[in-house]
Formats: C-alpha cells, structure tokens, sequence
C-alpha cells in the first residue's frame, strides 16, 4: 500500500465522528470535544444515524439542525446530514 501525504488536504467543517465510550456518556466528554472544534470554525457538518436518538437529541442540544435526510450505502442505515453555524 503506498502512503500518501494529506498534509495540504483541508476539510473545512466536516466532523467524520466523535465516539465516547458507553460507560463514560453523560460527563460531558462529547460536549468538550464539540466545544473545542466550534472555538476553530464558522461552520461544521456531520451525518448521524436516525435510529441513534442519544446522538440526534445531543447534536441538537449542540445547535445542530437536520439538513436533509440521506442512506449510508455501506452501512444500509437511514442517516441525517446535520449543520452547526456559528452565530
């Protein structure tokens, strides 16, 4: 396999995913995560499953709205595309 330089790649607001541990949800790991990142942008985009409802309700505590709805082929699942906007 030939290794690659994605130095000079920007991804200016894509989050490809934020996991905490089952036994360590709810200490506000997610959130300081989440916090640090908006400090860094104006805008960050990410895809969520429906049927992860913990996930949903946290994004849209976070400021997240649902953008439109989408089919993650490699998974089958249902997703959402959510936004978060800087105000």
């Amino acid at each position: 396999m030939e290794a690659r330089d994605f130095s000079r790649v920007r991804i200016k607001f894509l989050i490809h995913g934020i996991f905490v541990s089952d036994e360590m949800q709810s200490y506000g790991i997610g959130k300081l995560l989440l916090d640090y990142i908006k400090n860094k942008k104006v805008r960050l985009r990410l895809n969520v499953y429906q049927k992860n409802t913990r996930a949903l309700s946290f994004y849209q505590r976070e400021g997240f709205d649902i953008q439109c709805e989408g089919f993650d082929e490699v998974t089958g699942e249902k997703e959402y595309t959510m936004l978060w906007q800087q105000k």
